[in-house]
């Protein structure tokens, strides 16, 4: 893959496309074969080496925090700028409808919502490359629009290399400039 592009995988329940994403986030060892990311090993790589954002199938988020303190968490522990922080949290949340939630705990939130919340956290910082499972799962039709405009805006500025997972062949034509299946 390049950057700048989205590659989709699509496929049923039951493929290996979130055992396929536990490899590539280095959640899980591969039994074989070899994942590099910028010419090296994944299962090499300390922490810094390089940059990844993931939002895995089922939700990172603590019920009793607010929408907003979520992406501040991350932001913190991924060594994000403080002057940058409250700005880019802003875009994300405006640009996935989730401005007015802000101030709600997550246990408040819809599950489209909570799943639009782990695709922001896992934009956050523009990582170099960004792995989501199913990222749409669960979240109406005018979510999953905002989800994979915001997403085709990232690639194309950030010039980021986007693998998602889904279900849905429309949204796999839709957003993905390669496109893989696994059955």
């Amino acid at each position: 893959m390049e950057k700048g592009q989205i590659f989709c995988i699509l496929g049923p329940n039951g493929a290996g496309k979130t055992t396929t994403f536990s490899i590539l986030s280095n959640k899980r060892s591969a039994t074989a074969g070899k994942i590099q990311i910028h010419g090296q090993d994944v299962s090499k790589l300390s922490e810094r080496s390089y940059t990844i954002g993931v939002c895995l199938q089922s939700n990172t988020l603590w019920d009793y925090l607010t929408v907003e303190q979520h992406p501040k968490i991350y932001a913190y522990a991924k060594g994000m700028p403080s002057s940058y922080i409250n700005e880019n949290i802003m875009i994300l949340l405006s640009a996935l409808g989730l401005e007015d939630h802000k101030q709600k705990r997550v246990n408040q939130l819809s599950g489209g919502s909570k799943r639009k919340l782990c695709a922001a956290i896992a934009i956050l910082g523009g990582p170099d490359v960004i792995f989501l499972d199913e990222a749409t799962t669960g979240v109406d039709a005018m979510g999953r629009s905002m989800i994979w405009k915001l997403l085709k805006a990232v690639a194309q500025k950030k010039e980021v290399a986007i693998i998602l997972s889904t279900h849905y062949i429309e949204d796999a034509e839709f957003i993905a400039d390669k496109l893989g299946e696994k059955n």
